[in-house]
């Protein structure tokens, strides 16, 4: 008969001790069987007593089934690939996108590392901490991609990147990269060029010796998710130590993500008056194109902010427009949307007058193709083409990348606008607190680490208030 007790982790997770007596098969003896189940698709008390008492009758069968072959009870243990499996479908559904995708990455080098051990149809718990130091020790070598090949001279002039990018031989980012000489290509990519241009290969391309070493962020960050995997057969008993938590990674633990942002990634305030008149100075027929430029100078929004940007989102009377998810492209999902980077991440950010009466103009856009339209404000999203549709993530810097070399300007990201925004507040004695809630950084060490070089210097009112007090 079984019988389980309920209790709550630290975690706040119910977790269910479910204890079963019955006979083992070798002595033939009374034993007591012990097994722990989680609350993982978060039910109610009442329906995880329910799903136990399933799980338990499962249990006992499986007890009885062992009993009757002679065979010592014990649930299976999985290998990396099945494990793996179960986890990723859990932090697809509670962690980011991001997360997922690497984990995604992680799987896809460990398993092929597995495949040369001959480990990967073998249990979990015979993966040893040198087999996991070993798999990270393999991205601290110098690597060789022998895939990509170099531009060694300019493409003839005959040869259209616009009509290449058209018939998919191309995609819109390598034909900005191909107008530089000692640009890397795909050697699949260069080949399809020069059988569509008739070109010769060995002229215009030259195998690129592109031997450099993994980040050691990026291996610390391969090692954070099998350290995470391993807890996980940890927690179903299955091994008694984390293999990958007694691994090393070098030494370091800084974040090397938050680097001072440089002035040539930035419009000074002159720059910037002049791009926003540039941009005042549009075609009715790209006014999208002026509204997303324009709005993320005038409020540092990430691009994905901006493209998740609905007219819901924006409230004209409160002159402030609300941030409440991102809209971004992943090769495995596509297009997708998910909440904003961090909790702080979801914030109100006000704009100016003039963005507000541009906005309203904007408004009439809308209203022209749909008499309705205001009654239908979370259907339609900023960031649109002609038809009205949501545009597509990778067009965004697109935009603003032949806008600045249409008007004559130095190249600025879309996240150098968001840059921008910020420097230009700080450099007009705008708080740090204040500048900080509107970039929704999650503290305002962070806008001072990246951003404190373009504030004022302030010797002069030192000197000042020291003087009062002679």
């Amino acid at each position: 008969m079984a019988y389980f007790q309920i209790s709550t982790n630290s975690k706040g997770v119910m977790v269910a001790r479910v204890q079963i007596s019955g006979k083992d098969p070798q002595t033939g003896k009374q034993k007591l069987y012990v097994k722990r189940f989680y609350n993982e698709d978060n039910l109610s008390e009442a329906k995880f007593r329910k799903q136990l008492k399933l799980l338990s009758a499962e249990m006992e069968m499986e007890i009885e089934l062992a009993n009757k072959n002679k065979e010592a009870f014990r649930a299976r243990i999985l290998t990396f690939s099945e494990l793996m499996a179960e986890w990723k479908e859990s932090i697809k559904q509670n962690h980011s996108i991001n997360y997922y995708l690497r984990a995604c990455a992680v799987e896809k080098k460990f398993n092929a590392f597995l495949q040369k051990l001959n480990l990967h149809k073998k249990p979990i718990s015979e993966i040893t901490v040198r087999d996991v130091q070993l798999f990270l020790n393999s991205f601290t070598q110098y690597r060789q991609n022998g895939e990509l090949v170099r531009l060694k001279k300019d493409l003839p002039p005959t040869v259209s990147k616009r009509k290449l990018a058209e018939k998919n031989v191309i995609n819109r980012c390598t034909s900005y990269n191909l107008c530089r000489k000692g640009t890397n290509v795909n050697i699949k990519t260069a080949k399809r060029i020069c059988e569509q241009c008739q070109i010769d290969m060995d002229e215009y391309f030259e195998p690129a010796a592109n031997e450099k070493p993994y980040a050691k962020e990026t291996i610390k960050g391969y090692r954070r998710i099998l350290r995470t995997l391993f807890n996980e057969a940890i927690r179903y008993n299955w091994i008694t130590r984390n293999p990958a938590s007694s691994t090393k990674v070098g030494g370091g633990n800084s974040n090397i993500s938050l680097r001072p942002v440089s002035e040539k990634e930035v419009f000074t305030f002159t720059e910037a008056k002049k791009f926003i008149k540039a941009l005042d100075c549009l075609e009715q027929d790209q006014i999208s194109k002026k509204m997303a430029l324009k709005t993320m100078l005038l409020t540092g929004v990430r691009a994905g902010e901006m493209l998740g940007l609905r007219w819901s989102d924006v409230d004209l009377d409160k002159k402030v427009i609300c941030i409440r998810r991102n809209r971004m492209y992943a090769p495995e999902l596509g297009v997708y949307e998910k909440s904003p980077k961090t909790r702080t991440s979801v914030r109100e950010i006000p704009i100016p007058d003039s963005l507000v009466q541009d906005f309203k103009h904007y408004s009439e856009w809308f209203k022209a193709i749909d008499e309705n339209f205001e009654s239908k404000l979370d259907e339609y999203y900023i960031v649109v083409n002609i038809y009205r549709q949501p545009l597509s993530p990778g067009r965004l810097g697109a935009w603003l990348s032949d806008f600045e070399k249409e008007n004559g300007f130095k190249h600025v990201s879309c996240h150098g606008l968001r840059h921008t925004y910020c420097s230009l507040l700080l450099s007009q004695n705008v708080p740090i607190q204040t500048v900080s809630k509107y970039m929704g950084h999650s503290d305002s060490t962070i806008t001072l680490q990246v951003y404190s070089h373009y504030i004022p210097d302030t010797k002069e009112k030192v000197i000042s208030v020291l003087k009062d007090l002679d």
